[in-house]
């Protein structure tokens, strides 16, 4: 057979190949985007599994008291732990919510009155054209006439968020109880030690990975929250609270997250019915960028290092992806769902060029079964030849 009857036939035989796992994405894509429902619970409570086992294991090994109880004891104190502050962080964000909606109209109105002389000076200048300033007062009055609908979507999504955070936490109940189980029942699928060890191995790296990224990002945006949340009422910028838990919530978005949440808190200054204005929303602006900066651009790489190695194109890719699939919440899950994608696939052949392509510099681990399969080969060869010396 010639070389050129050996290409022909290869690609003879990936056709049918391609076409079953082109399928098969857009099917798994569909009921991604089908049982959202159900499914962004269970996933929010595998990465809030992740969290509980950090703080679990930090309660442990750090803390004198932690070495003297037992682990189920841990697991209780740390999922109650969290629960708490869950819970009254949706608390506080219900309550600033309703008294933002409340206050719309007053901060709308004295919105209103700045576009207006805004457009107003635009007009003034020859050199911009009509069509600019009238476009701009267009879009002032569709979203005008659009604002109670968007109140009530953000009411709608607390409330929502409210009812799914008993599912979420019931979900985290039984993965802590079947995790030990979990674990075992994935190694058993493989029947060789060294396929077993491998196992074990890429379900650790996976998890320690993504709980690197959820502790440490969680830790940075709370401590960027603290510094607004201080910053905010020492200038009295109304709902600072408010604002320094959806700046924490949003730097989970990457790229996107922390701007939005700062361009908000500025927008509220410069509307604000008393006290507002230019050099307040400046003064929010400039305080709120030099706090996220200080830690996004500095702290944070020094911290998480290359340890997630994913493209910036990747991230910025599988934001919109995950974002068109769940929305806000897939926007949250983007980075830690992409990264266990791509580790898994760097243990397969066949998917190995995807984790290539998905990953930063392209370095991407070895297969792990074949690394300890070859390690036992290894061990297996020295003993022999001792045993013949």
């Amino acid at each position: 057979m010639t070389d050129l009857e050996a290409d022909e036939r290869a690609e003879q035989e990936n056709l049918p190949r391609l076409f079953y796992i082109t399928a098969l994405s857009v099917l798994i894509g569909y009921l991604l985007w089908v049982g959202q429902a159900l499914i962004i619970p269970f996933v929010i409570a595998i990465f809030l599994s992740f969290l509980i086992v950090t703080l679990k294991n930090i309660l442990k090994d750090k803390t004198g008291v932690g070495k003297f109880l037992p682990d189920w004891f841990l697991y209780i104190l740390t999922f109650t732990l969290i629960a708490l502050v869950l819970i009254g962080l949706v608390g506080v964000i219900r309550q600033n919510t309703e008294s933002l909606i409340d206050a719309a109209p007053a901060y709308w109105a004295n919105l209103n009155e700045i576009s207006k002389g805004g457009i107003s000076w635009l007009r003034q200048f020859s050199f911009v054209p009509a069509d600019f300033s009238d476009t701009i007062e267009k879009y002032q009055i569709k979203l005008q006439e659009s604002l109670p609908a968007l109140l009530g979507g953000l009411g709608t999504t607390v409330r929502s968020f409210a009812t799914n955070l008993i599912t979420i936490l019931l979900y985290t109940i039984f993965m802590l109880i079947e995790r030990g189980n979990l674990i075992k029942k994935l190694k058993l699928m493989s029947s060789e030690s060294h396929e077993q060890a491998a196992t074990e191995d890429l379900l650790g790296n996976i998890g320690d990975l993504v709980r690197s990224y959820i502790s440490t990002k969680t830790i940075i945006n709370l401590c960027v929250a603290t510094i607004s949340f201080i910053w905010l009422t020492f200038l009295k910028v109304d709902f600072a609270g408010f604002w320094a838990l959806l700046i924490f919530s949003l730097a989970f978005v990457p790229i996107i997250g922390s701007p939005i949440a700062i361009g908000l808190a500025s927008l509220l200054a410069l509307v604000q019915p008393d006290g507002g204005g230019g050099q307040l929303a400046l003064l929010t602006l400039g305080g709120l960028i030099a706090a996220e900066q200080t830690f996004s651009s500095f702290i944070e790489p020094r911290l998480m290092g290359k340890n997630l190695n994913l493209s910036p194109l990747i991230i910025l890719l599988s934001l919109g992806l995950w974002g068109t699939l769940w929305g806000f919440a897939g926007m949250l899950l983007c980075v830690p769902i992409t990264v266990a994608i791509m580790i898994t696939l760097s243990q397969f052949h066949t998917t190995r060029p995807v984790a290539i392509l998905l990953s930063d510099n392209g370095q991407i681990a070895p297969i792990k079964r074949i690394a300890a399969r070859e390690a036992e080969v290894a061990a297996a060869e020295a003993t022999s030849s001792e045993n013949i010396s």
